[in-house]
């Protein structure tokens, strides 16, 4: 991340007029993005929420107005900043001790999942695409957290906007997969609620969706998904130290080992942040009503941050190289939908 304010700034106060209208039109966007999801979406279409609705209308101010310069500083100062505040404050709604409650079953089986889609998709991203970083990203938003773990492991490997908006997309697809799919093959199979709530809880990317998703199956589902869930969001810190070991491993000239400082250096300092909120939060040093303020607080700082995604994009440099990547999303889900199956039939079942 550059240094604020850069020195063409000269000032911060000169950087705070520069940011301000691009800042502006994040929030009044995003405000428009979470309207529309609370008013007209109806509560059946939840995979259609306020992040896709963000993105959507960041992309069409973008492409709108292509050459409104004006608006550039703001809009990365919504992408950069906006999303390290909103995961900072998520991490007051993470409790330790609940995650780690839930036993060695769903840890292991959560581990498993994380560690092999990851794999899976940087090889895949590496052998087709020649960019094995668009694969870890993809992975890891798709065995991680969906949207929060795509953005917050981006600046770590130095993705580009137009890679953290495919991830996105292969994220988002997963869930609406998943929505479709859990219903029309489950009842009709007699698939038990552990097993639906196995599923909703890994297959699934983003947190809202696993748990609606969950509970769409019957009560127990809903809450064995949001137990899982919660085990793997937990994940996530230690996720990105380790894509961030890797990363500057791959950076380094050979025959020089990895310090201490650099991984200090090239980690996201914000993750520490989560980590703090959260032990205090565990410590229950914040109320529950001081939670649920975080917690709202969080998504307007991330859907500020969601219009910035889609605003630094111009749909003209995307091509079937970006729908391949979010295609990533219809592969995994399979491949995540029959892991699930198998481990809770055949390896729970030892």
């Amino acid at each position: 991340m550059s240094a604020i304010p850069e020195e063409r700034h000269g000032s911060w106060i000169n950087y705070g007029i520069s940011v301000l209208p691009g800042l502006t039109v994040c929030i009044l966007l995003g405000a428009i993005a979470m309207w529309v999801d609370t008013n007209i979406i109806p509560e059946e279409l939840f995979i259609v929420n306020y992040v896709l609705i963000a993105i959507i209308l960041g992309l069409i101010i973008k492409n709108a107005f292509p050459n409104l310069h004006v608006l550039e500083d703001g809009i990365e100062f919504s992408f950069k900043i906006c999303l390290y505040i909103g995961i900072v404050l998520l991490g007051a709604g993470l409790n330790l001790v609940e995650i780690f409650q839930v036993g060695s079953t769903a840890i292991i089986m959560v581990a498993i999942s994380i560690t092999f889609c990851i794999y899976l998709c940087g090889l895949l991203g590496k052998k087709f695409f020649k960019n094995e970083r668009w694969g870890h990203l993809v992975g890891t938003g798709i065995g991680v957290c969906g949207v929060s773990a795509v953005i917050a492991l981006a600046p770590a490997i130095k993705s580009k906007q137009r890679e953290i908006l495919a991830a996105i997309g292969a994220a988002l697809l997963t869930d609406i997969l998943v929505l479709i799919a859990l219903p029309t093959i489950g009842h009709p199979l007699g698939w038990s609620d552990q097993l639906a709530g196995y599923i909703a809880g890994i297959v699934p990317s983003n947190t809202a969706q696993c748990i609606a998703i969950g509970y769409a199956y019957s009560d127990t589902s809903g809450t064995v998904a949001t137990i899982v869930k919660s085990a793997r969001n937990a994940y996530m810190p230690l996720v990105i130290l380790i894509m961030t070991y890797i990363y500057t491993v791959k950076g380094l000239p050979v025959g020089e080992k990895v310090k201490a400082s650099m991984l200090w250096t090239r980690f996201p300092k914000f993750i520490l942040g989560l980590l703090i909120a959260a032990t205090i939060g565990t410590l229950g040093f914040i109320s529950p009503e001081g939670i649920s303020f975080a917690d709202e607080l969080s998504t307007w700082f991330f859907v500020t941050c969601f219009v910035a995604i889609g605003a630094g994009i111009d749909v003209r440099v995307l091509g079937s190289q970006d729908l391949a990547v979010v295609g990533f999303g219809f592969l995994m889900t399979i491949v995540l939908f029959v892991y699930v199956f198998l481990y809770s039939n055949y390896v729970l079942m030892l």
